[in-house]
């Protein structure tokens, strides 16, 4: 049994989602807001003090202490990008107490920690600057071991030559010398900020009654409605293809090629999803099978796709000396898909995994509401009656792959590779 009651409650939609499949409750808050290259740090670091220590809990010890006496509570902050906007997600996971032989209610006990959470900040003073020094030390060495990372770091610079003068060009986590330059007070006021400006929703996930409305309108409220558009980047064209190396000390060339999707058509973004998956996104994929098991021209490959904002990206592992062949064999894949040199069969296999993937997330609370979050997002976006996500698979042809393949150009090729920089 399962069914989605949506509410909106001191301005905040809150969201619940019955089900019998789990013995545990998920609670996540969102927080939305257009992504700047300004905010992106001091959300990130805002985000992971505020799970680390909070008023009552005034440290990370006491606080974890509290969620073990409360069956293991689990506790998380992350941040990403989605659309053109910056999303900063709390969520705890935590036993049903229908299952407890205890008389305790967790869900109060959840909800006031929860708001315990979300309202420390407001209050943070001089006192909190060792915590704050401490957390932003943590975070820099976060990021510096990400930077050492060559793979991590070649995306990073494809980003940056890709989306040169965008915003997509800043990672979710944020920057190194951004996170250097950062004080006490920019936390504070980036708290403020999404706690009165963000887009701010509530879902719950499990076994719960109608109560649990009354529970979670006690975290925050809004004196007005703070529902923003879900949208997208603007559909740019590609003038001329970008390239750029790097040369480091490192035996295995990266090689990456960012791609720009010229959507049109409403079916666009499920058709690139289905391209995606048979292009490079499965072990089943054309670059999978033929370029690194049939040719053996990369040591790893795969390919990504950000279907809300149409960007496509090729990610791969390569000798110094393929680097050319790889370029000539990824394209020369691409238009074998323009030239529809694959069978409808491989599509609908395509499908198939697609729609047994979905239905394994849907097998766990924190994918349950991921997915409804997603909705609500579209909601907030489209006024007109749209299909579900698995009609629209279900009505994916191989004639639709091969439209939004002949959409998809070339943006930029960035290679991070071993050697001396004799370019220069």
């Amino acid at each position: 049994m399962q069914g989605v009651d949506k509410r909106v409650i001191n301005n905040v939609p809150i969201v619940k989602i019955y089900t019998e499949k789990f013995k545990t409750v998920v609670v996540s808050v969102y927080f939305r807001t257009p992504l700047t290259g300004g905010s992106v740090t001091v959300r990130s670091l805002l985000s992971r003090m505020m799970i680390k220590q909070t008023e009552k809990f005034t440290s990370n010890a006491v606080l974890l202490e509290y969620l073990a006496e409360h069956y293991g509570a689990h506790l998380t902050s992350n941040v990403v990008k989605k659309g053109s906007d910056h999303i900063v997600k709390f969520s705890i996971e935590f036993v049903n107490d229908k299952f407890i032989m205890e008389d305790i209610d967790m869900l109060n006990d959840i909800t006031e920690l929860l708001k315990d959470v979300l309202h420390t900040p407001f209050n943070y003073d001089d006192s909190d600057e060792a915590f704050f020094e401490r957390e932003k030390r943590l975070m820099t060495n976060r990021l510096k071991s990400m930077r050492d990372n060559h793979s991590q770091r070649a995306f990073e610079m494809l980003l940056e030559t890709m989306f040169e003068t965008e915003d997509y060009k800043h990672l979710s986590f944020g920057d190194l010398d951004d996170l250097e330059r950062l004080t006490l007070d920019d936390v504070k006021d980036a708290h403020r900020s999404m706690m009165t400006e963000d887009d701010m929703s509530i879902l719950v996930a499990g076994k719960v009654e109608d109560k649990v409305f009354d529970y979670l309108s006690r975290l925050h409220s809004h004196e007005e409605t703070k529902m923003y558009p879900y949208k997208g980047y603007t559909v740019r064209g590609v003038p001329e293809v970008k390239y750029k190396t790097a040369h480091e000390r490192i035996e295995q060339a990266k090689v990456n090629l960012g791609f720009r999707v010229q959507y049109s058509e409403p079916g666009d973004v499920m058709a690139l999803n289905v391209f995606n998956q048979l292009f490079g996104g499965s072990a089943a994929s054309l670059l999978f099978t033929n370029i690194r098991e049939k040719m053996s021209l990369a040591y790893s490959i795969h390919s990504q796709v950000d279907v809300k904002n149409g960007y496509l990206f090729v990610l791969a592992g390569v000798d110094n000396g393929n680097i050319q062949v790889f370029e000539d064999a990824v394209k020369r894949e691409l238009k074998r898909v323009t030239d529809g040199d694959f069978e409808a069969s491989f599509v609908e296999e395509i499908k198939r995994n697609m729609l047994s993937s979905r239905k394994e997330s849907m097998d766990k609370p924190r994918g349950l509401i991921s997915l409804n979050y997603n909705t609500l997002l579209k909601e907030q976006s489209v006024t007109a009656l749209v299909k579900s996500w698995t009609e629209q698979l279900e009505a994916i042809t191989k004639e639709d792959v091969i439209g939004i393949a002949e959409k998809i150009k070339l943006d930029t090729v960035f290679t991070l590779k071993g050697g001396i920089d004799n370019d220069q």
